[in-house]
């Protein structure tokens, strides 16, 4: 993850900790607004910070991680690791949102590059490191027989010229050809989970990163009633607000397939337009049946809150 450090590394100097600590009652609406999360997210996410044994100055240390049962756990400890101030030796709150938020919002082939520089310290991975992986994640005794012919299986994929390694493009390449459904909720990282979100959003109009939502109102410049049909315009919107994340799990909520996102890209090599003619598609399949509010629940199931809500 090492060239996605500084999208959660916040420097000392912009940190929130220069304007709030654990005792004041802003900690949570600041860090909230910090790192566009919903107060919803930040509160669940600090009582998680504090059962991993952080100080009171909402600090964690590696000796105060240590002792906790997830410490244990080799892939787990990577991903802290990545969210530590190198000078303090510890892990602000703030970074840990950071770095949970990307782990939900990041984009497939981020998450998997990701992963692949955490598995063996972003080196290559010889076939005899990928087994040992494979047998964490195979820990019952039942599955053990199936080790040897997932890590052959799996080395097919990634491993195309028979080198006895496998390098960050070759792992990026093979997990892009399992099938998309499967590969998505592998990926799948969720801060609320999708049904509490959801009774969320119904309960609270104002539940989400961006602020409060305003009142539905009629189609006119450009904005939409929740039951009626987005036009061109707000599509336009929507594709410039979700080119840069991970659009493809969203045309998978629209039900698209595989092979239509690969059309998409194909057509256009601007992100934005792929997102654009994606939508565009969605809505002239749908016909009467392309409602704002379908489309915005598929937005904010994949955390784009902020696209979702132009809906509204």
């Amino acid at each position: 993850m090492g060239a996605f450090t500084s999208q959660i590394i916040v420097p000392e100097t912009k940190a929130c900790t220069k304007h709030t600590d654990p005792k004041k009652p802003n900690w949570i609406t600041i860090h909230a607004v910090a790192t566009e999360l919903s107060i919803a997210e930040v509160e669940r996410l600090w009582l998680r910070f504090k059962q991993l044994g952080c100080s009171d100055k909402g600090e964690l240390s590696d000796e105060a991680f240590a002792q906790h049962p997830v410490y244990q756990d080799a892939f787990s400890r990577n991903i802290m690791k990545k969210f530590i101030n190198l000078r303090t030796k510890t892990i602000s709150f703030e970074n840990f949102l950071r770095g949970l938020k990307w782990c939900e919002t990041s984009n497939t082939e981020d998450k998997l590059r990701g992963i692949f520089r955490m598995l063996n310290n972003g080196n290559n991975l010889p076939k005899d490191i990928f087994r040992k992986i494979i047998e964490r994640v195979y820990i019952q005794p039942e599955d053990k027989g199936n080790i040897d012919r997932v890590v052959n299986t799996l080395y097919q994929f990634m491993d195309p010229d028979n080198t006895g390694t496998v390098n960050e493009e070759n792992f990026l390449n093979g997990c892009l050809k399992l099938p998309q459904p499967l590969l998505e909720e592998a990926l799948n990282f969720e801060l609320l989970p999708s049904h509490m979100r959801q009774e969320l959003h119904n309960k609270l109009p104002e539940f989400s990163s961006t602020g409060p939502t305003p009142a539905p109102r009629s189609n006119v410049g450009g904005s939409v009633a929740g039951g009626a049909i987005p036009d061109d315009k707000t599509l336009q919107k929507i594709a410039v607000k979700v080119y840069n994340k991970d659009w493809a799990r969203l045309a998978n909520k629209l039900d698209f397939e595989f092979e239509d996102i690969e059309e998409f890209k194909s057509q256009n090599n601007d992100k934005r337009s792929q997102v654009y003619n994606m939508l565009k598609r969605w809505k002239s399949r749908e016909g009467s049946l392309a409602k704002s509010s379908v489309l915005a629940q598929a937005l904010r199931e994949c955390r784009m809150d902020d696209a979702a809500a132009l809906l509204s």
